[in-house]
């Protein structure tokens, strides 16, 4: 069945006394948390159009990221102060703290099924329980991690780091690692949902992927600069990332995308800042310096299906867990709700 064109609609915004670093929505797409890169965590309530939130703690000097459980009713932050801080999901109460390092977790990432969380510190990944128990630290890597990412079973944790991937398979008191070396500083890692590659966007501005069962890599090369977004559709069958102010599409369909053109997406104007696609959907969102939010059917129309102008700068773009809504921060401290609306 054809898939239809869609807009994105406004359907409610609220203004934060900070600026707003992160955001996590919950799993039933009413509440959102969110890290404010001066120091604050908000709790958001969507009712209907309308938005109220309130702070429920800060981190010293800032906050830098926060994750919502999937499925469940808690969430993380973490901040310049090297806490972690664990929260009640309905009344925003803090409960646990945790200062797994001197340095700052940049870093937190859930297992999908909610069962775990990693967090990275530096050269260190710290595998923790739901309620906040550390489960396991694992041995220093080579460099700083600058980003982790479980597939889809929750079984295996890689790390993107100066030299390529580090895969660490979790299983019981086991671990197994894995290395998958590339001469560049990895920025981003993200695997394929049905688990067959592994991707990475690098610093010297280009993407490698490794293809998990074979061990046999490929890249695409000629960026501008450094790729920092590696994002997959829900199938797995195209892989988004950016160059500067396009959108550079690949098609892991069939034989996969070596030796084959991307499709660019042309629309923004200034550098991408943001990028995801729909959970279990077709549709992408961007966002760039141009204050512009985007929206994009992949493999059925080169040009965006609907254009926003934010109100300022924006920051960071999140869909929520049911691909219904989209919400958009901005560095003035905005946050605005779009809500997918599908044209007959």
């Amino acid at each position: 069945m054809k898939q239809p064109a869609a807009i994105l609609e406004p359907r409610g915004s609220i203004a934060l006394d900070d600026y707003v670093a992160d955001l996590g929505w919950s799993h039933d797409g009413t509440r959102l948390a969110v890290a404010g890169g001066e120091g604050k965590v908000f709790l958001l309530h969507r009712n209907d159009e309308s938005l109220a939130a309130r702070q429920v703690a800060e981190h010293g000097l800032g906050a830098i990221t926060v994750a919502w459980q999937p499925g469940g009713n808690v969430f993380v932050s973490s901040g310049q102060d090297a806490c972690i801080n664990l929260y009640d999901g309905h009344s925003g109460d803090r409960g646990v703290q945790r200062r797994p390092s001197k340095q700052w977790t940049t870093s937190l990432a859930w297992s999908p099924n909610g069962s775990r969380l990693a967090s990275a510190a530096g050269r260190e990944i710290v595998v923790w329980s739901a309620a906040l128990d550390s489960e396991r630290t694992l041995s220093p890597l080579d460099a700083v991690v600058a980003a982790i990412s479980w597939d889809k079973p929750g079984r295996d944790l890689a790390a993107a780091i100066n030299g390529g991937l580090v895969l660490h398979r979790l299983e019981g008191e086991a671990v197994e690692v894995r290395r998958l070396r590339w001469d560049a500083p990895c920025t981003t890692v993200a695997f394929s949902p049905n688990g067959k590659v592994v991707v990475t966007g690098t610093q010297d501005g280009s993407v490698h992927f490794w293809y998990l069962a074979t061990g046999r890599d490929s890249q695409m090369r000629g960026y501008p600069g450094r790729v920092a977004h590696t994002e997959w559709d829900g199938e797995g069958k195209y892989l988004a990332t950016v160059a500067h102010d396009q959108i550079v599409l690949w098609d892991f369909r069939g034989k996969g995308p070596e030796g084959s053109r991307p499709v660019q997406l042309l629309g923004h104007t200034e550098r991408i800042v943001g990028l995801a696609f729909q959970p279990r959907g077709g549709y992408l969102a961007s966002i760039g310096l141009d204050w512009r939010l985007s929206l994009w059917l992949p493999g059925k129309a080169p040009r965006a299906l609907d254009a926003h102008l934010t109100d300022a700068e924006p920051s960071v773009l999140r869909w929520s867990p049911d691909g219904r809504f989209v919400a958009v921060g901005e560095r003035s401290g905005r946050i605005t709700i779009f809500e997918l609306v599908r044209l007959a």
